[in-house]
């Protein structure tokens, strides 16, 4: 409201106004001792207008771009609106990277490879020495590493979070993708960034300024007051997040039939059932019963008989979820 009184209600930088841009790059430091200038930060609408602008930018009609199965499914669709094909490659049994599989999956068409870390919807978060083998494997093949870090501050029992941003040796090929929306639980002001070299920046300002312009003026003050603020916030989030997963997993522990991967970061289980049903007529089933969950195949053929469910609820609500969840199994033969 202050910045709209001050009169920033006119068209912004295409890049992002420097303040915010700025103050991306003193978190950067920060948070992970990386040393950024605005040069190095776009701002976009949210991570999802990042996503398209670099499929935009980069992907001629037959390319191909690498996602992980399972994964979000907005680089698949990204990938597809601009004529290219999603390669999946099937993660391990813990979710983790099969390092071996994805070399075999690349191809003279490869040009992306798109990956969130912390993951959607397995709640994986990667090792140091996956994502540094991931930057080497992008320059080995000259292809762009896109790393989606949404979820970097919502980190459990113990695990540390490492940023592609802290492969210094990789940078010419790598992107780093972030957003306000779940940091500071801002998915309404839709604005994100990318961190990239400035040659990597000036390529996708085409398609981006084609786009939207630019982003909110007013939406981007704010996102600057809370990344310069105080952060206690975030803190007190993450421990009621924390309180909550134990919560779910404690729940989804007692549910016969059900297996389930700790969840180590995001806000997410993805269990793994044993009825006979698959993936999306459990989910139908559950709805039919007041439960709402997504269908692991929503996420990569690797899915099914998987659930995803999100913790981004109250304690009554989960309390509440988990008891009917448990009674809808219980009742499945």
């Amino acid at each position: 409201f202050k910045a709209m009184r001050d009169n920033f209600t006119h068209y912004g930088n295409a890049y992002g106004e420097e303040d915010l841009r700025e103050a991306i790059c003193y978190r950067l430091f920060q948070d992970l001792g990386v040393r950024k200038t605005p040069e190095n930060v776009l701002i976009t609408v949210g991570g999802i207008e990042a996503i398209n602008t670099i499929c935009a930018t980069y992907l001629n009609p037959g390319d191909e771009v690498i996602v992980f199965d399972p994964g979000y499914s907005a680089y698949a669709v990204s990938a597809a609106l601009f004529e290219g094909h999603a390669i999946p490659v099937p993660l391990l049994d813990d979710f983790h990277i099969d390092f071996d599989i994805l070399k075999k999956k690349i191809s003279p068409r490869t040009k992306i490879i798109f990956l969130a870390n912390p993951s959607n919807p397995t709640a994986t978060v990667l090792r140091q020495e996956e994502v540094i083998n991931l930057a080497q494997i992008a320059q080995a093949h000259n292809l762009l590493l896109v790393v989606d870090e949404v979820y970097h501050k919502l980190i459990y029992d113990g695990h540390k979070h490492f940023s592609i941003c802290q492969v210094e040796e990789a940078k010419n090929k790598t992107i780093l993708l972030n957003s306000f929306s779940k940091t500071y639980a801002m998915t309404g002001w839709r604005v994100g960034y990318v961190v990239a070299e400035p040659e990597i920046i000036k390529d996708l300002i085409h398609f981006h300024r084609a786009l939207v312009s630019c982003v909110s003026v007013p939406a981007q003050k704010a996102c600057v007051t809370a990344l310069l603020g105080p952060q206690d916030c975030v803190t007190e989030m993450v421990a009621e997040f924390d309180q909550r997963r134990k919560l779910v997993a404690e729940g989804l522990g007692k549910i016969a039939r059900l297996t389930c991967q700790p969840c180590a970061g995001a806000f997410y289980f993805f269990p793994k059932f044993g009825h006979q049903l698959s993936s999306k007529e459990m989910t139908n089933y559950l709805l039919s019963r007041g439960i709402l969950v997504r269908s692991g195949t929503e996420f990569g053929e690797k899915g099914e008989k998987h659930m995803r469910i999100s913790f981004a609820t109250s304690l009554d609500d989960l309390h509440e979820g988990l008891l009917r969840l448990k009674k809808a199994l219980d009742e499945l033969p």
